[in-house]
């Protein structure tokens, strides 16, 4: 009767061990961005400032990589360009992956940010937040849908601020 129970013990744990091991590894999507967004870039403003600004120099056509990290959270792999572009860094090269750190992998939507501050000649400053979004429950489904937004605000030096967020949709096929 002992045998029994530990062998239904013993079952059960495997099977625990099992459902907790397993879980979000790693995703490569081939994105596909929206073409008349990328040329004309949609944006509002909290001033009520709303149109298209100028075109995001990106390819319409990239590759990502979504992984796990160390304690259930995630991180996103894009082409360097997005650094670069609307970040302005030249200090590393296109070719460079730039990596954002994401949201739980549990589940979605998910979400990948990068924050970057910068002060101007003592009259000003700003920030930027580059968000790359996606919809869904699973990092492992087939097709994903989303948008990457940048949202910028400008301090002036007499501390009036705007911000304004521009946004790109994209979709994506799973390609492993």
């Amino acid at each position: 009767m002992m045998k029994a129970r530990f062998a239904g013990l013993g079952a059960i744990g495997a099977l625990v061990g099992l459902s907790t091991g397993c879980g979000f590894e790693k995703s490569v999507y081939d994105i596909e961005m929206n073409e008349a967004e990328l040329s004309a870039v949609p944006y509002v403003c909290d001033n009520g400032r709303e149109g298209v600004g100028r075109a995001w120099d990106v390819s319409s056509q990239q590759r990502w990589t979504i992984t796990a990290g160390e304690r259930s959270d995630t991180r996103i792999e894009v082409p360097g360009f997005f650094r670069a572009l609307l970040h302005g860094y030249t200090d590393v090269p296109i070719e460079t992956p730039f990596v954002l750190n994401g949201t739980s992998s549990e589940s979605g939507p998910y979400q990948f940010v990068d924050l970057n501050s910068e002060t101007f000649d003592d009259i000003g400053g700003g920030t930027t937040v580059q968000r790359f979004f996606i919809e869904g429950d699973s990092l492992e489904a087939d097709r994903i849908k989303g948008f990457v937004d940048v949202r910028t605000t400008a301090v002036s030096e007499d501390f009036k601020n705007v911000t304004c967020t521009h946004w790109v949709s994209f979709t994506g096929r799973r390609v492993d």
